[in-house]
């Protein structure tokens, strides 16, 4: 329903056209027949049965023949994948179609009695014909006929037949991405709800993580102390702004706050990337532009901080300068440039030479200088790095150990693999790439950089105007829906709670936005203006964590579970068989944790893949890792730092028999109670290695009691409690060693302790077959 958009606002048409058309590209089958209560009515067992009609012949209509319209009501029920032509002869019913899902009324004067009459046949038949004129469906196609077994009135005892629309079926053309546009991905998304969930206030541990973006309203001190109490995980860092001295300074402030509250907070730093931008304006002063007037565009290239646009209010002559080297060699008559995220949009008339071109205003706006611009349906041939970006990663990503690069504009595989190439030759091969997908050859290629990256980014504002803005969320459903099924992080990103900025409340619609991404299987929402500049930052934050807190309570987990199992590329590797197993033994055990053991988070992130519902507790050697982990859906990590080497082999395995969580059980049941994943009792899934501690290579899964097996002796210290669980055995094949373990402050820098038995050389960590896209990449450790 549209209430002030059509009652108030300034453009109503433009309001229910897109609407419409955002309800036309969501509508898909739903299995409701399978919830239906049975046994149901015969009427509705074969009204039913035509909605399964239309999908087994690849209909393009159901045609209802009804006096009351109950029959089409039903066959509304089932949510049928075409459009339903009602024809009857009750204007009640013509009325009552109007707020029915797939109803189209078609009035007729007179109802022919009997289905075997030749007026019956003539009346199905302008039906038809009518259905064509006014575009529901497609000449040459199947129709389902719905109408009575003796009279024409479905409404008593209704059959279902098959006619053919009158015309001829034009197929689509072959072309390479049209074949591609036809493998369709799957997304079965499934909630439980109840009336508790409504009713009760209380949430389990939050696992979906939030991205917040660092700016003016939130830089201070106190503002990151307040945005990391309101629930934040990352903190991202825009470079699209700012120099390198301030983005230190935003940085250093970050991990000096973290590390004083003693939170854990990753950081990553969000390319500029290859945008496209016009020029300055002459005298600084905004161009006036007329809708129906025509401009001139001229591609200056990099010169674009330089040149100056104008206006010539005597002549009427307008020039935009555009940073676009080619431009004119990228467009055509006929296609449009969109420019300021859309609010001005010029359509290209004629191209003039290779560096100008005439377009027309198709709105009025006052433009300013350096406003960005989006070529849809074009692919911009600028290189993914700029020598910008470049810099930023090299001189300041990787030199500061931050934990991700966000990419800007990835457009292919290629693109993906030269910021591999870019982070690795000066050291940074643990930083993880977040492609952002933002324009049609992202889409179109998103396979190639789907396997290429460590996660991607739903960057909805940008991708909304490459494409028609009513297909971002069905884009959205399948970004992340591929990238869940291949096990690698999604961000959904871009105006989650954008009214925030200004007001202390999100509209509905936001709220629902951000539960929607949460039940497609986002990893991570994040916050870009409303934390950056807005006036209520944390209690955007706030707002945004109790929001997926809550919607996760109602997912079905199992269900998940097994969609992510059944779709994933099989046969499956060591971690992936074992991050399915861990995630479906804790619904049958119904356990309340998931332990890993883990240097290189493969392990970790193949359990989180499957989506348990319990949280994962993560621990690691590694602090690259453990920050990595603030980013992965119901991860939480605890860095351990052995004070001496000894978790080696021998020893790992003459006691992991009688207790797989000796490594850190103080930390871990301290850990877990203090931030509130864990109760004090019940079950707990733990992963671990067969020959070394870290389940990364060969890995077990225990099942264990946590009340005895995590449980720390109140009567001795956390090393001490170690000390008597392993009991006299104090050495191992390579001398003596002491089983102490020292716990770390979680945000101080430096590398982990050494051991021995699980570097590089002595497991072969690069031939791990955990992560397909990386058989053929460099192999890709931590130097810490």
């Amino acid at each position: 329903m549209l209430s002030g958009e059509t009652a108030n606002g300034a453009f109503p048409d433009g309001a229910a056209s897109t609407m419409a058309a955002i309800v036309a590209n969501a509508e898909t089958y739903d299995f409701i027949r399978d919830f239906s209560d049975k046994p149901m009515t015969t009427s509705e067992a074969v009204l039913g049965c035509a909605c399964m009609e239309a999908i087994d012949v690849g209909a393009s209509l159901i045609l209802v023949v009804t006096t009351k319209g109950n029959a089409a009501r039903l066959i509304s029920k089932y949510r049928p994948p075409v459009p339903v032509l009602v024809v009857t002869n009750n204007e009640r019913a013509v009325r009552q179609c109007a707020p029915v899902f797939a109803l189209h009324p078609y009035l007729v004067q007179d109802m022919p009695t009997a289905r075997d009459d030749i007026d019956f046949e003539i009346m199905i038949e302008k039906a038809m014909i009518y259905a064509l004129e006014i575009g529901l469906c497609l000449p040459g196609k199947e129709a389902v006929v719905v109408h009575g077994c003796v009279q024409a009135d479905a409404e008593t005892v209704p059959m279902v037949t098959i006619k053919t629309i009158p015309g001829v079926y034009n197929h689509p053309s072959d072309s390479a991405f049209a074949d591609l546009s036809k493998v369709k991905t799957l997304s079965l998304r499934t909630t439980a709800i109840s009336l508790k969930d409504l009713v009760d206030y209380r949430s389990k541990p939050r696992k979906t993580k939030i991205v917040c973006t660092m700016g003016p309203a939130c830089w201070s001190e106190e503002g990151m102390g307040k945005l990391l109490d309101a629930g934040m995980n990352v903190g991202r860092l825009n470079f699209s702004h700012g120099d390198h001295v301030a983005h230190q300074a935003v940085l250093d402030r970050l991990r000096m706050v973290a590390k004083k509250k003693g939170r854990r907070i990753a950081t990553l730093l969000d390319t500029k990337g290859p945008e496209v931008r016009t020029a300055m304006v002459r005298g600084g002063k905004d161009i006036d532009l007329i809708a129906g007037q025509e401009v001139t565009l001229v591609a200056v290239g990099a010169d674009y901080v330089n040149w100056e646009g104008f206006k010539d209010e005597e002549t009427g002559e307008t020039k935009i300068g555009i940073s676009y080297d080619k431009l004119c060699q990228s467009v055509k008559p006929g296609f449009k440039i969109l420019i300021s995220d859309g609010t001005l949009s010029i359509q290209v008339l004629e191209i003039l030479s290779e560096k100008e071109l005439k377009g027309k205003c198709l709105n009025s706006k006052k433009l300013g200088a350096r406003k960005n611009c989006n070529l849809p349906g074009v692919k911009v041939d600028i290189p993914v790095l700029t020598p910008k970006d470049v810099e930023d990663l090299q001189q300041f990503c990787v030199k500061n150990k931050m934990d991700f690069v966000a990419a800007s504009f990835v457009q292919t595989a290629d693109d993906v693999r030269f910021i591999r190439k870019t982070l690795d030759e000066v050291g940074g091969h643990a930083v993880k790439i977040i492609s952002k997908i933002e324009n049609a050859a992202g889409l179109e290629h998103y396979d190639g950089i789907l396997q290429e990256s460590d996660g991607i980014m739903v960057a909805r504002g940008d991708l909304a105007m490459e494409i028609p803005s009513e297909k971002v969320a069905l884009a959205q459903k399948m970004l992340i829906t591929k990238a869940n099924i291949a096990g690698k992080v999604v961000i959904t990103a871009t105006q989650m709670l954008e009214s925030m900025c200004s007001n202390p409340l999100p509209t509905r619609a936001e709220m629902t936005d951000v539960a929607n991404a949460v039940f497609d299987g986002t990893d991570a929402v994040m916050l870009s203006g409303e934390t950056a500049n807005g006036a209520f930052p944390d209690t955007a934050v706030a707002t945004m964590a109790a929001i997926t807190a809550n919607a996760e309570n109602t997912n079905c987990y199992t269900a998940t579970h097994c969609f992510i199992r059944d779709h994933s590329m099989k046969p499956f590797s060591r971690g992936e068989a074992f991050g399915a197993l861990a995630a479906s033994t804790m619904v049958e055990c119904n356990a309340e944790l998931i332990i890993v053991i883990s240097t290189k988070s493969l392990s970790a992130a193949m359990a989180a893949k499957y989506r348990p519902s319990v949280p994962i507790i993560v621990v690691t050697t590694c602090n690259r890792v453990a920050n990595q982990c603030c980013l992965t859906f119901g991860s939480y990590a605890i860095w351990y730092r052995p004070s001496v080497p000894i978790l080696v082999v021998t020893m790992w395995n003459r006691v992991a028999n009688q207790c797989c969580l000796t490594f850190g059980s103080y930390a871990i049941w301290t850990f877990a109670k203090a931030e509130g994943l864990w109760e004090g009792a019940g079950i707990g899934i733990v992963l671990y290695g067969r020959d070394e501690v870290s389940a990364d290579l060969v890995p077990v899964m225990r099942v264990v009691d946590l009340t005895v097996d995590l449980r720390p002796d109140p009567s001795l210290t956390g090393c001490e409690s170690l000390v008597k669980r392993l009991g006299s055995l104090t050495t191992t094949d390579q001398g003596p060693c002491s089983p102490a373990l020292s716990p770390v402050d979680p945000l101080a820098e430096g590398r982990g302790g050494p051991w021995p038995s699980l570097t590089r050389n002595s497991i072969g960590i690069a031939k791990s077959p955990f992560n397909r896209a990386s058989r053929s990449r460099k192999d890709r450790t931590h130097p810490e």
